[in-house]
């Protein structure tokens, strides 16, 4: 696997690397013909993403052919290419990413200004597919917003909180939590149907 992000792409694939790390602690390459994608499981497997990204968002992309190349990586190693998401738009000009499968290694390398490279050889062992069984169509509820309104919502409720409820109904959604100790920390979200779109079944 070769392929080069430039400008702007840089900083959405360390986004969705961040993304994944709030998933699992392994992140799962698998360059594809139609896309390089990047996956993530949770321990219990309760939880999955995944994120592909197109031949077109990368200046050069080209795989290997034979076999279908699958291989899995501890994700903070990944993480510490991005370190500076609010830096990389000013200082990283493209990032290159190849494969040597000889040496099990995926070589980052950020050309930055003035010329200076920086390049991370990470190790990986090999994996099979990560796909998730589901049928998105069985589900009966589904919630549909911008992802603004998501971000604008969490910013409410404290870092220490490890989880929120969600509830719905036809014409609203509530985001609550719960903290015995201090009830003073409670904090209630309420979405009407013109920002969120709900759609249940009891």
């Amino acid at each position: 696997m070769d392929c080069v992000v430039t400008g702007g792409n840089v900083k959405v694939l360390a986004k969705a690397i961040q993304s994944l790390s709030r998933i699992g602690d392994e992140l799962y390459v698998e360059p594809q013909e139609d896309g390089l994608a990047l996956r993530s499981v949770n321990s219990s497997r309760s939880a999955y993403a995944c994120f592909l990204f197109a031949p077109l968002f990368f200046s050069r992309y080209s795989i290997p052919s034979g076999p279908a190349f699958r291989c899995k990586m501890a994700i903070k190693s990944v993480q510490a290419v991005f370190r500076s998401l609010a830096s990389l738009e000013k200082t990283v000009e493209k990032c290159h990413i190849e494969l040597d499968e000889q040496k099990n290694r995926l070589t980052f390398t950020l050309h930055c200004k003035h010329g200076l490279l920086k390049t991370h050889n990470l190790s990986f062992q090999d994996s099979e597919s990560l796909q998730a069984v589901f049928d998105k169509d069985s589900y009966a509820n589904e919630f549909r917003s911008h992802p603004r309104l998501l971000v604008d919502t969490v910013v409410h409720f404290p870092q220490s909180v490890d989880e929120v409820t969600v509830s719905v109904s036809d014409e609203r959604m509530w985001v609550r939590n719960h903290v015995e100790e201090e009830a003073g920390d409670l904090v209630v979200c309420d979405f009407h149907s013109s920002t969120v779109s709900c759609s249940c079944s009891y």
